[in-house]
């Protein structure tokens, strides 16, 4: 699936493990979407999608959280602005970030919508299920992310004429919500996608990954109490049998063997955005954006920009854990210069990181969006909530303490289910680092305004500003409409504050 062909098909980039060339762009769709192997290249196209989605993903969740912050204020640029706005909650509606996000995830909206309305074509009835199951599946994912970064948005499920886009309303949250909830549903009820793919398919959405959507989802969404957020458990539990049902973290992947390039879609993966180095345009980009600018090809070559900066307070926290397997894994404080052999104290999220990069912007690393470890910290957390602390749930917690090297909590240390809930709190946030999970679990938590709010006040580098950065208030976790968006229909209810 990595190894793929970009063509073009009426401005629509499609894709696909052995597509020959053909001039597709003097096609029209109708004439193109004919059979089986059509409709697989559109499927391969929405998840080509992701890339554009993830580019700016990292900045819209895990820069707006504790985990990370701008590097510098002394700089005038316009990135430098715009990384700013994100970092302190100032953003602007014409934010050029922000609307590459929303462009860019309704892109592949469309894309994944463009497969559902060609499955007529399909013969054969398993791969007509399991394209639509991939389509929803996607459809649930990228508008899940919407609905949790804006609130109401526009809900597309199909083709739309341009009158009627300008027209467009936002709709209400709950809509967007009975949206997800049913394209997760219906792969699940109608066993739309297989458990597992062959080989050759790994990074295909499969069951597990719709289970373990819907189950975040639903605790999302849901209370403690509620009929559905209970079913999170059951569905949780079903992600963990099929993923061999690990009882220790000896049983897990090595963490950094987790996000090795030499490892890719290993037993933790999920499901996550795969990337393709060489120079074929499906390259991963984040070893050029957050790599130590001016490194002199000590860590990686070209100009890296060091975004997403690990913060004092992340790097604090794993500091409490003495020994923790995962801090170097997620960042990186110094590097030795291969020519003078100093040590140069800097610092960079290094999960993501491909050292023997060749060219810019083309790394090799996938990202997981889903992964069994944040699967077993939401089994732990959700036990808890259920439950209280009991033994099955501290099994799960101490899992990944094991695999982290760092001691495993006794029961008497999280007897209560106010401790047990911060120690899963606390191991979601080191386990799952940098990984555009944090910010969705703070405002899953209702506690984001209040923990950036502590973390203005006790990272040193906002106190060295030439003015006061300001505490955000609940508003503010909402993004603004682009005002392109707002452009094309002045009508369109801007979120409140903005």
């Amino acid at each position: 699936m990595k190894k793929i062909l970009l063509t073009i098909l009426a401005g629509i980039t499609v894709l696909s493990c052995n597509l020959d060339q053909y001039p597709y762009s003097e096609v029209s769709e109708a004439e193109y979407v004919k059979d089986e192997n059509a409709v697989n290249n559109l499927v391969m196209g929405a998840y080509n999608a992701l890339h554009g989605v993830m580019y700016y993903e990292w900045a819209v969740t895990e820069l707006r959280t504790d985990n990370a912050r701008m590097r510098a204020n002394n700089s005038t640029s316009q990135d430098t602005k715009l990384v700013e706005q994100l970092d302190q909650g100032t953003i602007l509606t014409a934010n050029a970030w922000v609307q590459d996000y929303w462009d860019k995830t309704y892109a592949a909206i469309y894309r994944a919508n463009n497969v559902l309305s060609n499955l007529g074509v399909v013969e054969d009835s398993q791969k007509k299920a399991q394209f639509e199951g991939e389509a929803r599946f996607l459809r649930a994912h990228l508008y899940f992310n919407l609905v949790r970064l804006w609130g109401p948005v526009f809900k597309v499920t199909e083709k739309i004429g341009a009158d009627e886009a300008r027209n467009m309303q936002r709709s209400p949250k709950e809509d967007i919500y009975a949206l997800i909830e049913d394209d997760l549903n219906a792969i699940i009820d109608g066993n739309l996608l297989p458990e597992t793919h062959a080989d050759a398919d790994l990074g295909r959405a499969d069951m597990k990954a719709a289970k373990a959507l819907l189950a975040k989802y639903y605790m999302t969404v849901y209370n403690p109490g509620e009929d559905k957020y209970a079913q999170a458990k059951t569905l949780l539990e079903e992600v963990l049998q099929a993923c061999g049902n690990p009882q220790s973290g000896t049983e897990l992947v090595p963490y950094a063997d987790i996000f090795s390039v030499s490892n890719e879609m290993n037993p933790e993966i999920i499901f996550a955005v795969r990337y393709k180095s060489g120079n074929l345009g499906i390259g991963s980009p984040f070893t050029t954006l957050f790599g130590p600018v001016n490194n002199g090809g000590n860590v990686c070559i070209g100009s890296p920009k060091q975004y997403d900066y690990p913060s004092d307070d992340l790097i604090a926290a794993y500091d409490e854990n003495e020994g923790d397997l995962r801090k170097d894994v997620v960042l990186q404080e110094k590097y030795t210069d291969n020519v003078s052999g100093e040590i140069v104290e800097t610092r960079w999220c290094n999960k993501f990181m491909q050292n023997d990069m060749t060219s810019e912007y083309d790394a090799e690393n996938d990202w997981p969006v889903i992964r069994l470890g944040d699967v077993i910290l939401l089994y732990a957390e959700i036990v808890n909530e259920l439950s209280g602390p009991t033994d099955e749930a501290l099994k799960y917690l101490n899992m990944i303490r094991t695999r982290a090297g760092i001691p495993t909590y006794e029961m008497s240390q999280v007897q209560s289910k106010y401790a047990f809930r911060e120690a899963v709190r606390n191991e979601r946030r080191l386990e799952l680092a940098m990984e555009n999970q944090r910010w969705f679990d703070l405002v899953r938590w209702d506690a984001a305004v209040t923990t950036i709010n502590d973390f203005f006040q006790s990272e040193v580098f906002y106190s060295q500003y030439d003015y006061v950065v300001n505490p955000i208030s609940e508003w503010q976790t909402l993004l603004p409409i682009p005002t392109s968006v707002m452009n094309i229909n002045p009508d369109i209810a801007q979120n409140p504050g903005y």
